[in-house]
């Protein structure tokens, strides 16, 4: 009875100590708040990230030279998605805050306005980008060989037609995710990379004795694939009423509400800027690349995707904090999201640093997935080692802007990433790898250095409480 008694004593003290009520409040946040909210976002991200390789499998099998084209056109593609995107996540914050306050029908009208404006947009882009195919090529493709850039106009002016459909799915999807429905984006997600890939089959390699249209039924099943998808939201949005958002139909041809509009736009244009301008800094440092042999411009395609694959626990957690921090801060809360935030950073950078340590020994084995090119596998294994050396600085340098742009302090993520992406990629990776001649690794070289800034820069305005300077004054 006695040790009885001493044990259920010191369970006791255990329980009172602060590290003990930490810890079970850290498996609360992660269970109740994070998992079902990551989770599918996980799920979702993996699918379009590994149906992206398995696109680029595709065509890599046609030849080297198509695949530096794909990879060519897609960084151009990005620009753009990476407006649609930002514009998306404005939407899931408005709406997310909205409905955190109670305000269903202030959610609903954001996410219709968003749609209908980004619709009208993608089709604008879709005019100049056909207008303007063969300058934008000799832009982003700079010295590469004439029948990469004429391969890479081709893939690009097939998949411009899939913007508007784009541009639907994106904000329809983000505001699904700010009303705290992270299912049905990841079903639609599912759905559509499965038709991407066996549209992309067939159209490329024939079926049934057809032979195929060869490399461009890549970009028309891209572009396919996009517009079920975009019929699938518009099915979930308008006629199927969910216990998240219901926009009828006629709502899209609604007058714009410019109170709700220009909340929106006060985190999707900082954002979007911030987005645009990093996605160009990349383009021009793809134009570093690309004088450096189609070799080294598969290389460099290859181990950014494997790059990306490793960090999809980051974005995921990263899109998480968004949703959290937004719905707390409109419910009126303070300490809540800093916490939550904080948890999500740590976890990130343990989950990834473990990532990157069991990618050493297999990055040449990853890379030979994409081809049997043992050149393009050297160069690709040696960049993927220098990835795992500098991602201990990775989430602080994007997993805490998303935090912060919950918050709706979008304005300062936006100019710590255009100062040091255009300070450390852009003027650091010509310095190193095309003045000094290093090559690509000196072009990664200059990004390593842009996360070290961005994570000195974010964690200072983690610690200080600054990122939270528009309901302090509020709450």
């Amino acid at each position: 009875m006695k040790i009885l008694g001493l044990k259920l004593n010191l369970l006791s003290r255990l329980k009172n100590l602060q590290l003990y009520k930490k810890r079970r409040s850290n498996n609360v946040l992660f269970w109740r708040e994070i998992y079902p909210l990551a989770m599918p976002i996980l799920i979702e991200n993996l699918s379009v990230i590994l149906m992206g390789i398995f696109s680029t499998f595709l065509v890599s099998w046609i030849g080297k030279a198509e695949m530096a084209a794909v990879g060519l056109a897609e960084s151009f593609n990005m620009i753009v998605m990476s407006f649609f995107m930002a514009v998306a996540l404005g939407t899931s914050v408005v709406v997310a805050f909205s409905l955190g306050r109670h305000n269903r029908k202030k959610a609903v009208v954001a996410a219709r306005q968003s749609i209908t404006l980004l619709v009208i947009i993608s089709i604008l882009l879709f005019l100049f980008v056909e207008f303007s195919g063969y300058w934008i090529v000799e832009i982003i493709a700079g010295k590469a060989d004439p029948e990469v850039k004429e391969l890479t106009l081709t893939f690009l002016r097939l998949t411009v037609l899939g913007y508007p459909a784009l541009a639907f799915i994106l904000v329809g999807c983000g505001a699904l995710r700010g009303a705290g429905n992270t299912k049905l984006p990841m079903y639609l997600n599912i759905i559509m990379n499965i038709l991407n890939l066996s549209i992309s089959y067939v159209l490329i390699y024939g079926a049934f004795g057809w032979h195929g249209l060869g490399f461009i039924g890549a970009g028309i099943g891209l572009t396919m694939s996009r517009y079920c998808g975009m019929f699938f939201i518009l099915l979930v949005l308008t006629i199927k009423p969910s216990r998240a958002l219901f926009i009828p139909f006629r709502s899209y041809f609604h007058a714009f509400n410019g109170k709700i509009l220009i909340d929106i736009l006060g985190i999707g244009i900082p954002a979007s800027v911030e987005s645009v301008m990093f996605n160009i800094g990349k383009l021009l440092t793809q134009t570093f690349v690309a004088g450096m042999g189609t070799s080294t411009i598969a290389a460099n395609f290859i181990a950014f995707s494997i790059a990306g694959l490793l960090n999809l626990p980051g974005g995921t957690l990263g899109a998480t904090s968004t949703i959290i921090v937004g719905k707390r801060i409109g419910m009126g809360q303070i300490y809540q999201p800093t916490r939550q935030l904080k948890f999500i950073f740590h976890l990130t950078s343990l989950l990834l640093c473990f990532l990157a340590f069991l990618s050493i020994p297999f990055a040449g084995l990853l890379s030979s997935l994409y081809t049997d090119d043992q050149e393009v596998i050297e160069i690709s294994k040696h960049l993927l080692w220098f990835n795992a050396l500098f991602t201990p600085f990775w989430a602080s340098s994007f997993v805490l802007p998303y935090g912060f742009k919950g918050a709706k302090d979008a304005s300062y993520t936006m100019w710590v990433a255009i100062g040091s992406m255009w300070m450390c990629r852009i003027v650091v990776g010509y310095i190193f790898g095309v003045y000094f001649g290093f090559g690509v690794i000196g072009v990664w070289f200059g990004m390593f250095l842009d996360w070290i800034i961005r994570s000195f820069f974010f964690y200072h305005r983690l610690i200080s409480g600054k990122w939270l300077w528009r309901h302090q004054k509020r709450i």
